[in-house]
């Protein structure tokens, strides 16, 4: 099938209509459990070009320097979410797109867990900053309102505070396009690998998942639902439990890429073929979600337009001061390529052989 891309769509919305709970996407419940994080910081004004920085594949930050200079300061990971060079390079072209135009030139540079960037960031009088953190400590977001620094949180994983201007995306939508996509091919036993529950992006995803199968008249089964780190080698396992099952799953949704590409590494080895015996949609759509074999279906977050508004919505709060925190909400969109189709045959049986005794 031809991969079906479409053009991100948003919405925006203050504080006060902040959707019920505050969680990113435009529906389902929220729940702002905070882990400990890691941080990178773009400081002081380089020489180096746009260009110079979509190369930098392990940068975390970017900066441009016109008048008072922009700031982007950026995650690198955390206790639950590692952030690696495969989510940073959208996020640079993003800033690069928008930052480019206007001549400027970007810089990237890393810091540590403390907060000594943030003191190197306020030295410099930035004229604004955009944050890529998860979390964004408190005692940040105390310092950064003591400032009165225009600044807008690029949030990946609906952990800002509602109190920042964030740029975001719809993730309780995900997890529906993602179930639903299966539903619709005929798929009853919907098997959920999620990243850490503690994570708002995972339970609104989780929301939107259990809400295609309530559509769907599918009763959720607790026994096909598994919480692991955002990595292919816990999937892979997760995905081997699964299918050790009675009743094994014929279709998976994953909490990221990497998760889809630990269960297809696990059927590949089980034997079950993909996706005539089994579908999978991941989420993210990331470089590898393209090269995988087979290609990936998967959910697209739009980390390159993200990363892009974020600094236009900078630009209005820094021209235009509000008590009233923006809240944008980019569309995420499900990218259709080979790794799903139709359910199988069901059958009281097992639908793969189970392995035999030692």
């Amino acid at each position: 099938m031809v991969e079906q891309e479409q053009e991100p769509r948003f919405t925006a919305r203050t504080a006060g209509r902040f959707h019920e709970g505050g969680c990113l996407g435009d529906e389902g419940p929220d729940s702002r459990v905070r882990h400990r994080g890691q941080h990178g910081v773009a400081q002081g004004v380089g020489g180096q070009t746009g260009a110079d920085v979509e190369h930098s594949a392990g940068a975390h930050g970017v900066v441009e320097d016109r008048g008072p200079p922009l700031e982007v300061t950026g995650c690198v990971g955390g206790d639950h979410v590692r952030v690696g060079s495969a989510v940073n390079a959208p996020l640079l072209r993003g800033f690069a797109s928008v930052l480019r135009a206007t001549g400027r030139p970007l810089t990237v540079s890393h810091a540590d867990d403390d907060h000594d960037w943030l003191d190197n960031l306020l030295a410099h009088h930035p004229g604004g900053a955009v944050l890529v953190l998860s979390p964004v400590p408190p005692a940040v977001q105390r310092r950064l309102a003591e400032s009165r620094l225009p600044t807008v949180v690029l949030d990946t994983i609906g952990d800002a505070p509602a109190e920042m201007n964030t740029v975001g995306a719809t993730q309780w939508r995900g997890g529906v396009l993602a179930a639903q996509h299966l539903t619709e091919l005929g798929h009853r036993r919907i098997a959920l690998v999620t990243g850490p529950l503690d994570l708002v992006c995972c339970r609104a995803r989780f929301g939107g998942y259990l809400a295609a199968l309530r559509a769907a008249r599918i009763r959720p089964d607790r026994a096909l639902i598994q919480s692991v780190p955002f990595q292919t080698e816990p999937a892979r396992r997760a995905a081997h439990a699964l299918l050790d099952g009675y009743r094994p799953p014929t279709a998976f949704v994953t909490g990221n890429d990497l998760q889809a590409l630990g269960v297809i590494e696990a059927c590949a080895e089980r034997g079950p073929r993909v996706p005539e015996d089994v579908s999978v949609v991941g989420f993210d759509d990331l470089d590898a979600a393209r090269s995988a074999a087979p290609a990936l279906t998967t959910v697209r977050q739009p980390f390159e337009e993200m990363a892009a508004e974020s600094i236009r919505v900078l630009g209005i709060v820094s021209d235009d001061p509000s008590p009233a925190p923006v809240r944008l909400d980019m569309s995420v969109d499900l990218v259709v390529r080979k790794s799903t189709g139709p359910a199988p045959g069901d059958s009281p049986r097992p639908l793969f052989p189970l392995p035999g005794p030692n």
